[in-house]
């Protein structure tokens, strides 16, 4: 397990079987030394089915990083507060290096503006995004430490999100010798615990579905 590393109440985890890649939101409710207690999982309005003695694998973000880890299912609470008891995880792996985990999407619009100039958008291009940052295309040279403001559309698989945040430029460098194409590194600044949440879930839910199509 990861030092100093512990499960908290309250913590937002996904749920998945085994050997499927449908992932469910959840929290987790109680924690001791041997059990863990997690609200029912669902996706969308489906629930996740679990019985005792089976094998579920838990996911979640804490710490600035993604982990994972396998547990089986030690009982059943379906009283007022519907929950699972999970053992505790002997081991908990720390499923990237990076302090948040980065997809690569395909064609993702997002509107920049610069901060002396914030009524005035202009289109760019997701390369890749994180609960960090982003990695985005432009036709403009943006120096590094530019302020951009940032309008990103996220479609999740109940609804769709409009993620309004500062970010600041960490690297910037030309993408074509022929062509007037940019890549900035940007990473977010004074973003919310929401619209943390909503971009981390944004990037599970297309890791997950990228993993049904192949």
């Amino acid at each position: 397990m990861p030092e100093d590393f512990e499960l908290r109440i309250n913590q937002k985890i996904q749920a998945a079987k085994i050997h499927d890649d449908l992932w469910f939101n959840s929290i987790i409710l109680d924690t001791g030394a041997q059990t863990i207690s997690i609200a029912i999982p669902f996706n969308k309005k489906r629930p996740l089915v679990l019985h005792r003695n089976e094998i579920v694998r838990i996911r979640f973000t804490a710490k600035n990083a993604s982990y994972m880890f396998s547990t089986k299912v030690t009982g059943i609470v379906l009283d007022k507060i519907n929950l699972y008891q999970l053992a505790y995880p002997k081991k908990i792996a720390r499923i990237q290096q990076r302090k948040h985990v980065r997809f690569q999407v395909i064609s993702m619009d997002v509107e920049y503006a610069h901060q002396e100039d914030i009524n005035n958008y202009v289109k760019g291009t997701v390369i890749d995004v994180s609960g960090g940052g982003m990695k985005m295309a432009v036709r403009k040279n943006i120096p590094k430490h530019e302020r951009l403001f940032l309008k990103l559309v996220l479609h999740l698989q109940n609804r769709t999100e409009l993620i309004q945040v500062k970010a600041i430029v960490v690297r910037s460098e030309k993408a074509e010798p022929d062509r007037e194409i940019y890549h900035l590194g940007l990473r977010y600044e004074d973003i919310t615990n929401k619209q943390q949440d909503l971009i981390v879930r944004y990037v599970f839910e297309r890791m997950a579905q990228q993993r049904r199509l192949y």
